[in-house]
């Protein structure tokens, strides 16, 4: 292997090494890396600083590993280097932010500001190499037992957006250099790499080609990655950690009234009427599936990044044959999906699907949210800033401050791990009802003969993906079921003038489809509209387009002859002048709801 060290790094390096001989690791290479009573310190620049992928991990934690004992600690500061920065020294950082919680493990992601926004310079090169030794020599030598994983940086978006030309394969090339030694740093001490760099390159590269619109909006500055992009860093680390995939799996066997499969799960009560019209049955999991926004930004990187298939399987199966063709989940009274007997048999993964047990997720993300925020408080805004206070009232008041603020940190995090514990959900499958669907689930304002009439709505409240999202609080609204028109319950897309543009609605299924109806508002210029339909989401079929006229509200329902598609997507051709009141640009692409139904029978 190459050398490491530069003039001067050996004795680091040699140091290093005779920790990882002294402390080599024992255990099942399969384990979680996190044990009973783990401490852990994230600590970096701004990008650990936004607390996105930090509380992802936390909360996926929380959630999947329920009797689990581990505490958090968020220390990232904007601006970061391996010297420190506005925070402080290096040495200051580390014995405030680090040692002050005494971690058994330390995430460390550096380099962004290190390589200076630039061109490879070998000087800073130098000083990033020697500096990152020297806080993992230090990090070892006041915590022995410490266990580390090192992270490559971030990547520097160059992908939808044109590398600086002052630097010859753009910034995120340097980033990739710095990331090697930081690789190699890690293999050298036998401690535990992450590479959060290539995962959203590759994203990147896939949003790239297939909705630029909303790659673009993954690392929206080119440095900071938003939630989407923050999941696939999360995602990355946890794998790197042997993350379990699976929250929970089910095979039931109703031929033989029993439970075939029950993984990480309890199944009890299970019940079916003579005809399997109606089965039922308790199930407690042992874990929760993985909390997520429901923004079209993270359905995509979801979807293009398989995530949900390799962190987030919540699997349920029944085992053929079922004599009714499609059935109706229901989980604690609540509907969830349709699905057909080919999806049960083949097994249908419920983690992404809106049930009690992705709510119950969300809730404790949201206090996983709240205690990061009241550290942070703590940490940035009274700990920090007061420290060197002259006042003596201060300086008398400031311990008891702080130990409000940890009071309220750990009230939190016990409210957190109170929030996930399991709790036994009641599962039924109903043989499929339209009217029985239409009378549960069309909202208020939806046109009653028209419910009538169609049966349930297929995509009512399923995600989108748009290639020109709208980012001024009207990318919403589009499967709602709402037909009022009101401003919060009507989807547009941006104002850009280029046209065609489109939105893709995801059923979640292949799902058998002969009917779409959609319309717009008597506002905005919306004028061609073309549907098309898909079952890969790649290759879409059209099966109708409509003339909308300008200045009032109307609806158009496409029949056609039925097909299986997963995705129904609405394309704007065109659009008409500017509308007399000229509220709106007429490049804005307006719609009303989107309803899609199974063929007439």
């Amino acid at each position: 292997m190459a050398s490491l060290c530069s003039t001067g790094l050996a004795s680091a390096l040699a140091f290093l090494v005779a920790a990882l001989v002294a402390n080599a690791a024992t255990g099942s290479t399969n384990a979680f890396y996190l044990k009973e009573g783990d401490r852990v310190v994230f600590y970096g620049d701004s990008i650990t600083d936004q607390r996105l992928y930090t509380t992802y991990i936390e909360t996926f934690v929380l959630t999947r590993f329920l009797a689990l004992n581990v505490t958090f600690t968020h220390s990232g500061w904007g601006g970061d280097k391996v010297s420190g920065g506005e925070g402080g020294p290096i040495a200051l950082r580390l014995e405030r932010d680090v040692f002050a919680y005494d971690p058994t493990v330390v995430t460390l992601m550096l380099g962004m500001n290190d390589a200076g926004y630039t061109d490879y310079n070998q000087d800073a090169f130098n000083a990033y190499k020697d500096g990152l030794v020297s806080i993992v020599k230090t990090l070892r030598t006041r915590l022995p037992d410490v266990r580390l994983t090192l992270i490559r940086p971030s990547p520097y978006d160059d992908i939808t957006r044109s590398p600086d030309p002052k630097i010859p394969g753009g910034y995120n090339s340097v980033l990739i250099r710095y990331g090697d030694t930081v690789a190699e740093l890690a293999a050298a001490i036998g401690q535990c790499i992450v590479d959060f760099n290539t995962p959203l390159v590759e994203l990147l590269k896939k949003g790239r080609a297939i909705n630029y619109g909303l790659a673009v909006r993954i690392i929206n500055d080119r440095v900071h990655p938003r939630d989407a992009g923050q999941i696939v860093m999360a995602a990355a680390l946890l794998k790197s950690w042997n993350a379990p995939g699976t929250v929970s799996e089910v095979t039931l066997d109703l031929a033989a009234r029993r439970v075939a499969l029950a993984d990480n799960t309890r199944i009890t009560s299970l019940d079916a009427n003579a005809d399997a019209t109606a089965i039922a049955w308790t199930q407690l999991d042992n874990a929760l599936p993985m909390p997520g926004d429901a923004s079209s930004v993270t359905a995509f990187v979801l979807q293009a990044s398989g995530l949900t298939d390799t962190l987030n399987r919540q699997i349920l199966r029944i085992a053929p044959p079922l004599p009714q063709p499609v059935y109706d989940l229901y989980i604690d009274g609540q509907f969830v999906a349709i699905l057909t007997t080919g999806q049960l048999a083949a097994g249908v993964n419920l983690a992404p699907l809106p049930t009690p047990m992705h709510r119950q997720a969300g809730e404790v993300h949201k206090l996983t949210l709240q205690r990061a925020a009241i550290h942070q408080t703590r940490w940035r805004n009274a700990q920090v800033p007061l420290a060197n206070a002259r006042t003596p009232a201060i300086q008398q008041n400031l311990p008891d401050i702080l130990k409000t603020l940890d009071e309220a940190d750990a009230a939190t995090a016990r409210l957190q791990r109170a929030a996930a514990q399991p709790v036994a959900r009641r599962y039924e499958l109903k043989a499929h009802s339209p009217a029985r669907l239409a009378s549960e689930l069309i909202p208020p304002g939806q046109p009653a003969s028209l419910t009538d009439a169609l049966g349930p709505n297929l995509a009512l409240n399923k995600k989108w993906v748009s290639s020109n999202p709208n980012a001024l609080g009207w990318d919403r609204g589009l499967t709602d079921g709402i037909w009022t028109g009101a401003s919060g319950t009507v989807y547009s897309t941006n104002e850009q003038p280029a046209f065609p543009k489109h939105v893709t609605v995801d059923l979640e299924a292949p799902l058998a489809v002969g009917r779409v109806l959609t319309g717009v508002p008597a506002y905005g210029s919306t004028k061609t509209v073309t549907l098309s339909l898909s079952a890969d989401g790649q290759n879409f079929t059209e099966v109708g387009r409509h003339v909308f006229s300008p200045g009032h509200e109307e609806t158009c329902l496409f029949d056609f002859v039925p097909v299986t598609a997963r995705y129904v997507r609405l394309t704007y051709l065109d659009h008409h002048d500017a509308q007399p009141d000229g509220k709106y640009l007429p490049t804005f692409a307006f719609t009303t709801d989107l309803q899609v139904f199974a063929p007439a029978r």
